[in-house]
């Protein structure tokens, strides 16, 4: 699906409030992407969805149950887990290992996240409680 933003490359992403496709942070965050006052005004919910309110909460994107997790939110604003969060996804960027593909990089990207678990070389306490987290998240849908 192409990006209803800026209708160039693929969309990743749905936009909570308006459920319009887009492609990156700069296409959400762009002057063609504003909603309409009348929808911003009226919130669907006071209350955070749960897993036992079965309809909003399958209609979350992919993402949004662990961007609105308080215990997420919590671990994400702790600085020792985003500097070995930080690390793990650097693997992935351009450059960084130049002379391996992206099937090689995922693979040694999660290496370093299992050095980073209970039991790895690097073990790390938040690490092992964000990813056990994660997938109890996960495991809801």
């Amino acid at each position: 699906m192409i990006c209803e933003i800026c209708n160039k490359s693929e969309s990743k992403y749905k936009c909570p409030t308006c459920k319009r496709a887009y492609c990156s942070l700069a296409c959400y965050k762009s002057e063609a992407h504003k909603h309409e006052e009348s929808k911003v005004a009226e919130p669907a919910s006071k209350e955070l969805p749960t897993p036992a309110a079965d309809t909003s909460f399958e209609s979350m994107t992919k993402f949004d149950k662990f961007l609105q997790d308080e215990e997420i939110k919590y671990l994400l604003r702790q600085p020792a887990l985003q500097f070995h969060l930080l690390s793990v996804l650097t693997i992935l960027e351009d450059g960084f290992i130049s002379n391996l593909n992206q099937e090689q990089k995922l693979e040694v990207m999660n290496l370093k996240l299992n050095d980073l678990r209970k039991g790895g070389v690097e073990q790390n306490e938040l690490v092992e409680e964000f990813v056990q987290r994660v997938l109890e998240l996960d495991e809801i849908n």
